[in-house]
């Protein structure tokens, strides 16, 4: 649920900070107090578009930031998935910084990440319904992820997406192996040319920087020869006075006045051990004088042409030997297949057809339980449209066969007959708006357990509905924030007097600017709060009764 929100530079907003309820939570406030501006602002947090004129005039940057408590299982493994996570007390910080250059930062978890992983995350945090919103019922595409989600048919549905993803991947290896004759016959001529062009030049990996250091050190090899020479005389040559003669001399005079003092004893041991280090150095680089090359230049021209070898190959096969070399057992496993092309092609048909027939048992399993929940969730809704004073409209799940596909075998999409006899049409081209409200109410109740959104937000959807029927859409999302957070933008007093918190949305003037500011109401302002709607203009005594019963039946 989405425990608090920060919202900084947003429209009317200054900056305001909102705790809010777990249950039911209502805000209403006059017309352009700025409520819409709160779900604007909390669409931002879900990735949505955020242009500059969302930014507060004068302002350069608009920032909002959300944390999310109790997420659930689908939310907490889609973050693990992409790299981000739920702290150890299992809370989520979202924030989103958006500049007056388009720019902008997300962290998810206090890390940066791309707004792509944000606008993956935040449907499975919230969902946000308005009078015009189309987000899961107008959308085709939506309908059978409804349904899986009321059917709970998550481990019918991984078995077949593996096996379905198992088969197109044999299908695809029979594709590219199932050429005609001479295409074969051209393949094979050029994968023998490749192979054997390659295997002559009997590749190993690391050759190319062996050889390229060595040559180096040959086109060098007189300044080598000169300077390693002088490095051997200067510490342990003959030819004059060296380190180790002048250490020689320094041990014996350390020596005599050791007779004297024990004290200097630790000082002949030290420069013997000195001593021994230069002899190891001057040694070692006498060993490298490449003085065993009676002709540098023929060395260097073989290294040379070597080195021409492996860049011809590298252009043709790949960046380094390496690369070159993986080419080379690619080329072979290749060839190998077209070479024994019927005994391969066999085997992958008989693989195909085998994987075919458990894609097939799979599909079946999960086509079934998608009837059955169909069944199941037609009744419900029905049962919650009745309740909504929607007694003569029919609901259904038209479920039709398809080619087989990622995520099955079945064209999904929600039906609706609003009036008797007129027959059964998609939902997004006959529900109105005031029906669509209540309809995605009723799905909404009875998939609300089951579908993982920890918040639903609903945005004036009791628009053109009052009465009666307002109070039992406010009793229905009184019982959906059982099982998920609720936050309701409303003009309807029979709607807000049943929540469980009411937040109250206003604006205020200083100097030449206007700030928005939100309330959590206590008893008494809630009152008149719901009065102030139930009489327009003027609160009454009549008003103010009408409101206490309104709240205090909800509390009974």
């Amino acid at each position: 649920m989405l425990q608090s929100i920060h919202i900084e530079n947003v429209a009317l907003i200054k900056k305001l900070d909102i705790d809010l309820s777990p249950a039911f939570c209502a805000f209403t406030g006059e017309t352009g107090a700025g409520k819409s501006i709160i779900i604007d602002s909390i669409g931002v947090l879900c990735g949505n578009k955020a242009p500059k004129e969302l930014i507060r005039s004068g302002e350069d940057y608009l920032t909002v930031e959300g944390v999310f408590s109790n997420v659930g299982t689908r939310a907490s493994k889609k973050c693990e998935e992409l790299g981000v996570s739920v702290d150890e007390d299992g809370l989520l910080y979202i924030s989103r910084t958006v500049k007056s250059d388009g720019k902008g930062v997300v962290r998810i978890g206090g890390k940066q990440v791309p707004l792509s992983i944000l606008k993956d995350i935040s449907p499975l945090l919230i969902n946000i319904h308005g009078q015009h919103d189309n987000q899961e019922l107008l959308i085709k595409d939506k309908h059978r992820k409804l349904l899986d989600f009321y059917a709970e048919n998550y481990d019918y549905y991984n078995e077949y997406s593996a096996l379905f993803s198992e088969y197109c991947s044999i299908k695809r290896d029979l594709d590219e192996i199932n050429i005609d004759e001479s295409q074969k016959l051209r393949r094979i001529e050029m994968l023998r040319f490749q192979i054997n062009d390659i295997s002559a030049l009997k590749l190993k990996d690391g050759e190319e920087e062996k050889l390229s250091e060595e040559k180096k050190k040959l086109l060098n090899i007189e300044k080598l020869a000169k300077n390693s020479s002088i490095v051997s005389e200067s510490l342990y040559g003959s030819g004059g006075v060296s380190a180790c003669d002048c250490i020689d001399k320094a041990i014996d005079a350390l020596r005599s006045l050791s007779k004297i003092s024990d004290e200097y004893n630790e000082h002949i041991d030290t420069l013997s051990d000195i001593k021994s280090t230069l002899i190891d150095i001057a040694e070692t680089v006498n060993d490298g004088s490449y003085e065993e090359y009676s002709n540098p230049s023929l060395v260097l021209d073989k290294i040379e042409n070597r080195l021409d070898e492996i860049s011809k190959a590298k252009r043709k096969y790949g960046s380094d030997v390496s690369e070159v070399l993986d080419f080379l057992d690619k080329a072979k496993k290749e060839l190998d297949e077209l070479e024994n092309f019927d005994k391969h092609s066999e085997t992958l048909r008989k693989k195909l057809s085998e994987c075919g027939e458990k894609v097939k048992s799979a599909s079946a399993k999960l086509t079934d339980s998608r009837i059955k929940a169909s069944e199941n969730l037609k009744s419900n809704i029905e049962k919650q449209l009745k309740y909504l004073d929607m007694p003569g409209v029919k609901f259904k799940v038209n479920i039709i066969s398809k080619p087989f596909s990622k995520d099955g075998a079945d064209d999904v999409e929600f039906f609706i007959m609003t009036n008797s006899g007129e027959g059964y049409s998609p939902l997004s081209k006959t529900a109105s708006g005031g029906e669509l409200s209540r309809i995605m109410l009723a799905i909404k109740s009875v998939i609300a357990e089951k579908d993982g959104v920890d918040t639903l937000i609903f945005d004036e959807v009791d628009t053109g509905i009052s009465g009666k029927t307002s109070r039992k859409i406010g009793l229905m999302m009184s019982e959906i924030a059982s099982v998920s957070q609720v936050l309701c933008v409303t003009h309807s007093a029979q709607i807000c007097s049943v929540a469980d918190s009411h937040y109250l949305v206003s604006k205020s003037t200083s100097g030449d600017r206007t700030t928005t500011s939100v309330g959590l109401l206590g008893y008494d302002e809630r009152v008149n709060e719901t009065a102030r709607i139930i009489a327009g203009i003027n609160v009454t005594a009549t008003s103010l009764e009408a409101a206490k019963e309104l709240i205090d039946s909800k509390r009974e």
